[in-house]
């Protein structure tokens, strides 16, 4: 037993569970590591840490990019997924002025706008199963190429119907940047770097719920709730160009590394049949010059062929088996339902800050400065806290890395607690704005440091097949999101602020204490996905013939 994590009682490997460090001594005890010695490593100070996944020779492999070509792949997404954080929340300091405007309700401002999760739910799925077909970068492009022209239709729009249609548009091309990022990193980093990448995902997200709204609540008070559209259109047209030229396809199809001979497996009893996941390295008498470089002007092909021969319609179906696995509702619980916590308030913002101490739509913008302190703070923190604490506990556990290690920064999600529950109490004693603000810190650190630790768990235990859980995580939190803006803020109106802020609360630290049972049996869970392949595939997902 791992600190705390059940052991397995059919496999004796299970998969995820991997020797992380070939140090040959840790904390005093000789640890043989004698089958690690062909396997590939790190280099500098990561050159005592065996490389999972395991590279091919071959350059065309995404873990054998250089580092320059992965960093400008990454940062393009990260600069994309900014920009697709801002655009749902930025209108909500102006809900209240634009209800003046319209001569409407809040709650019919806040739906229309928020139409945008009726979209991104919707497409949530599709471009999934796009994306396994046809490949990511085919799927980025339209992405975001959508949101910029979806952008100018709003700016234009006459009506709140046409508000409305834009904004769903609007989500359709979000949809990519809010699961497929995560994919793409397990496709190009390795296990021990994929932690601060999923940190900075989740900050780049962040970061544009928070100042897309600071932003755009001077533009709403002091221009039109127009020019704020025009204005995000323009870094979305760069973010096409630099999608275009930094963002090669990164799906590879990596041949499967030789299995191990059948005496190996006669000495293991059928109860404790290994599946082990550290093998040789694959291709190994092939040497890396008999690959052919690929040349710059070839990879910015936008169409790439297929690389499943599934149909779309049976790719489309793979998510939903994902229902039955345990790892689904602990994301949808610690991730997908706190980042609906998370985005109530700057949906309710307007009527917050207007109840409670009356400001104007650019003071209630100014509030989400809160959430950029918050978040920094977070990726300071959680940063290279996410990769150096596994590590460290894998040296502690003789070198074998768990990822039910990555479950111990979901704690943070405290941290939301505490912020909700004190704004709450803080209320009833006529608190300064500064406190409400410092909430808004607090459950911004918890979303971006337990967020993150949730999806480098998830890459972890699913592997390629996290998109699909995301996929479904998404379109839950969106659906459920997009219902709440239709009362969310008439309850605030009905019920109080103080009491709205203690159900958030509540439900916070529920979602919380999935924590707990996820890591002690998540071995063992584990140990159940693989055993049961049947109930995860819908179809083989085979490679097309070249």
């Amino acid at each position: 037993m791992a600190f705390g994590i059940l052991e397995d009682r059919y496999l004796e490997h299970v998969p995820g569970t991997a020797l992380l460090s070939d140090l040959g001594i840790v904390h005093g005890q000789q640890v043989k590591i004698d089958e690690a010695g062909s396997l590939k490593r790190g280099t500098g100070r990561h050159a005592h840490v065996i490389l999972i996944p395991q590279p091919s020779n071959d350059p065309k492999d995404p873990l054998n990019w250089s580092t320059w070509k992965k960093e400008a792949c990454f940062w393009s997404l990260a600069f994309a997924a900014s920009l697709d954080g801002a655009l749902s929340p930025m209108v909500g300091p102006g809900y209240v002025l634009l209800s003046k405007q319209f001569g409407v309700s809040v709650d019919d401002v806040a739906s229309s706008f928020g139409s945008i999760l009726l979209g991104l739910a919707c497409f949530m799925l599709l471009q999934n199963c796009l994306a396994v077909k046809f490949g990511h970068r085919i799927v980025y492009l339209g992405s975001v190429t959508l949101m910029f022209i979806s952008c100018i239709w709003c700016a234009v729009s006459p009506s709140m119907a046409s508000i409305r249609a834009s904004r769903v548009f609007q989500g359709f091309g979000m949809s990519a940047l809010q699961s497929l990022v995560a994919s793409t990193i397990e496709q190009i980093f390795f296990v021990h770097e994929r932690g601060s990448r999923s940190v900075i995902w989740s900050f780049s997200i962040m970061s544009g719920i928070t100042l897309g709204p600071l932003l755009y609540s001077y533009v709403v008070q002091n221009l039109s709730w127009q020019m704020g559209f025009w204005f995000v259109s323009i870094p979305l047209g760069l973010s096409v160009s630099s999608i275009f030229f930094f963002v090669p396809e990164t799906t590879y199809i990596r041949e499967a590394p030789a299995k191990a001979q059948a005496s190996d497996d006669s000495s293991i009893p059928s109860e404790k049949r290994s599946i082990n996941k550290v093998a040789t390295v694959s291709e190994e008498g092939i040497a890396r010059d008999e690959y052919q470089d690929p040349s710059y002007r070839s990879q910015l092909r936008i169409w790439n062929g297929t690389f499943s021969n599934a149909s779309l319609f049976r790719i489309f179906l793979r998510p939903f088996p994902f229902l039955l696995s345990p790892v689904t509702w602990f994301i949808f619980l610690v991730h997908g339902m706190q980042t609906v916590w998370l985005s109530l308030l700057p949906i309710c913002s307007s009527t917050i800050f207007t109840i409670e101490y009356n400001f104007n739509a650019s003071q209630i913008g100014l509030t989400n400065l809160g959430g950029i302190v918050g978040i920094v703070i977070a990726i300071c923190v959680s940063g290279p806290l996410t990769d150096w604490g596994t590590v460290w506990l894998a040296k502690r556990n003789k070198g074998i890395y768990e990822p039910e290690f990555r479950i111990f920064f979901i704690s943070t999600m405290l941290f939301g607690v505490f912020g909700y529950a004190g704004w709450a109490v803080g209320t009833a004693h006529n608190m300064p704005w500064i406190g409400a603000v410092a909430c808004i810190t607090m459950a911004n650190f918890s979303m971006v440091v337990s967020g993150a630790a949730a999806v480098t768990y998830l890459l972890d235990t699913h592997g390629p097949d996290a998109l699909h859980v995301l996929a479904l995580s998404n379109f839950s939190k969106n659906i459920v999101l997009y219902a709440f803006t239709f009362f969310a803020n008439g309850m605030i109106e009905d019920r109080g602020v103080r009491v709205s802020l203690l159900i958030l609360a509540a439900l916070q630290a529920f979602c919380w204490l999935a924590s707990f049972p996820m890591y002690i049996y998540g071995k063992r869970v584990r140990s159940f996905i693989v055993r049961h392949p049947g109930l995860f595939i819908v179809g083989a997902d085979t490679p097309p013939k070249s």
